[in-house]
């Protein structure tokens, strides 16, 4: 299928699940979809962004070889579109086999330490992924999140009222979702 065939078939915004069919198909699908996730025309970009987090999810193998370029969502000048960049690096650390991870953990860590809710919520959201598949951080993420009750959470200048409650509340989640995963894989054994 040549470029502009593949770029008719995203004209056609069908259900994600086809595109990754098309993705496992045609090489050229996962580079070109992280080519309209870069862009700045903000509506292609979160299409593209929701299109790769599911291909991330069903078959990373697909996108951990574009993990740089990935990574580069991280600098998007739409906090949502960076923050939720998040969501694909951490469904791709099943198959970190080179540690990619560790180029990009230092900002991860600082989006766990966030001033902004929705940064550390997803983050958060994150971080079980990168506790069961990064089992060297695990001390490192559970001494941020401990920390997590002394946030502080701002919109514009203005501080949120009960700022530690809310973050407590998202590692309670967290925890969890820990607690299941290990409870899961017990009885799996």
């Amino acid at each position: 299928m040549k470029t502009e065939q593949i770029f008719q078939e995203f004209e056609q915004r069908l259900e994600k699940e086809y595109y990754a069919q098309l993705a496992s198909k045609e090489i050229l699908t996962v580079p070109l979809l992280i080519e309209i996730f870069l862009d700045d025309d903000y509506a292609n970009a979160h299409w593209a962004e929701q299109v790769l987090e599911y291909i991330c999810e069903v078959n990373p193998k697909l996108v951990y070889p574009f993990f740089e370029f990935v990574a580069k969502g991280l600098d998007n000048c739409n906090g949502f579109l960076a923050w939720n960049t998040w969501k694909m690096i951490t469904k791709l650390l099943p198959t970190d086999t080179e540690n990619k991870f560790e180029s990009v953990k230092e900002r991860f860590y600082d989006a766990l330490a966030s001033k902004t809710p929705a940064e550390f919520s997803i983050a958060c959201d994150c971080a079980v992924s990168v506790f069961i598949n990064k089992a060297d951080e695990q001390k490192k993420l559970l001494d941020i999140l401990k920390k997590s009750v002394e946030h502080k959470f701002y919109i514009g200048d203005t501080e949120i009222e009960n700022s530690g409650e809310i973050a407590k509340e998202k590692v309670q989640l967290f925890l969890e979702r820990i607690m299941n995963y290990k409870t899961k894989a017990e009885n799996n054994c």
